[in-house]
């Protein structure tokens, strides 16, 4: 005979630790966004300012595998390192953010930096001069606030020595009001309470890229790190909004009759509304048709100079993340492009039979993606396959926003 036991162990720790039905919930972490430094800093996944300019690694390099920042030898320079990529809080979701870090002379006078975060908001560990805190960043009505908790005496009690390997993490609920805890070495260090405290959000914008900052305020020592992972906790990164950008017209075509003619480009704002622009998109799709046979290329830069509008504007697309501009119909436009500022390489070329349409997927089956991230400018030329020949054709560029 079987015996069914009518006890119930329950693992949940509140009240809506069960669905509606009283089935016990069961989360499955998913890594939204994460990092290694093994032979290089990954100039595909980050980029470097200093003193507020983008510039290639200097500050930051690769050293035996991990990742090292400086802030620089002069009082008052910052080194910044953060990803183009914007990993994205999921609502109704825990977000983790997890790191290791070894911190040289803790006690110099510095600014060390990390977490996500961007000058407008975020969440992040910041050691000042000696001093550790768990930070929460944001910005309201144009002014920015922090919300810092020391993390001195838990760290003391626990015997932490931050010039040694620790391991980092922080977790936090969102929702706008939500709670947030600080961890070292997987004890929690201090935590900010907000759930019925506040009476604005505590931090305005949940998506912002994993950053590290370091400043000098009269000394330079290093942070080393192993890697860095941003994870949803139950999320399954999605959320994305569809969206396209064809060129005008009946036709939708324009006539070309030089090479690498810019057909459509699109770029992601920097800043939306006075503020940090941290929304990605998702490239899916680019198509091109002509009515001879063609060239199709991509280009990618971050130099918005590359392109000169001539006759043609740039325009917002939707809510104004994006805008794009287009060559006109017909045969009167005069926007060009600099292929010397997107490196004189483009990122995909084929070419376009006869009267046909060509479509190139950017999703690759989930094995990779392509993100247009802010700063991003994507430009399609098509140019006819004797380019000093006239085409009549035009593009279509398919995406997902991370709304």
């Amino acid at each position: 005979m079987t015996y069914i036991s009518k006890t119930q162990t329950d693992l949940a720790t509140n009240d809506l630790g069960r669905d509606a039905w009283g089935r016990p919930k069961v989360i499955t972490d998913n890594s939204i966004f994460h990092g290694m430094f093994t032979y290089n800093v990954p100039v595909t996944t980050w980029y470097e300012t200093f003193n507020g300019t983008e510039q290639p690694f200097t500050n930051c390099t690769s050293v035996n595998g991990a990742l090292e920042i400086v802030a620089g030898s002069t009082l008052g320079d910052k080194t910044i390192l953060r990803s183009f990529r914007n990993p994205r809080y999921e609502p109704n979701r825990g977000l983790l953010y997890s790191t290791a870090t070894i911190i040289e002379n803790p006690s110099a006078l510095m600014n060390r930096r990390f977490g996500v975060f961007t000058q407008d908001s975020g969440v992040f560990f910041s050691l000042e001069s000696g001093t550790l805190h768990g930070v929460v960043r944001t910005t309201r009505n144009s002014v920015t606030t922090e919300h810092k908790t020391d993390l001195s005496a838990k760290i003391t009690e626990l015997g932490i020595d931050l010039s040694k390997g620790n391991v980092f993490d922080f977790q936090y609920q969102w929702r706008g009001v939500g709670n947030y805890k600080f961890y070292i070495n997987l004890q929690e260090v201090g935590n900010t309470e907000y759930l019925g405290t506040l009476t604005e959000l505590s931090m305005y914008n949940p998506a912002n890229p994993i950053c590290f900052e370091s400043e000098n305020l009269g000394d330079n020592d290093k942070m080393k790190f192993g890697c860095v992972d941003v994870t949803s906790e139950g999320g399954k990164n999605n959320g994305k909004t569809y969206g396209s950008i064809s060129l005008e017209g009946d036709s939708s075509q324009t006539t070309v009759s030089s090479v690498n003619t810019p057909v459509l480009a699109v770029r992601s704002k920097l800043t939306v509304n006075g503020l940090i622009n941290t929304r990605d998109t998702l490239a899916l799709l680019a198509s091109a048709y002509g009515d001879n046979k063609a060239i199709f290329k991509v280009w990618a830069t971050r130099d918005f100079t590359a392109i000169s509008e001539g006759n043609s504007v740039w325009e917002d697309f939707g809510d104004g993340h994006l805008e794009f501009i287009e060559r006109p119909e017909g045969s009167g436009g005069t926007m060009t492009f600099d292929k010397t500022k997107a490196g004189n390489r483009p990122i995909f070329a084929c070419r376009v039979g006869q009267d046909e349409t060509y479509a190139t997927s950017a999703l690759f089956e989930g094995r990779t993606e392509i993100y247009l991230t802010p700063g991003d400018m994507f430009i399609f030329t098509l140019h006819r396959e004797n380019p000093t020949q006239t085409l009549i054709g035009g593009v279509t560029f398919e995406f997902a926003e991370a709304i």
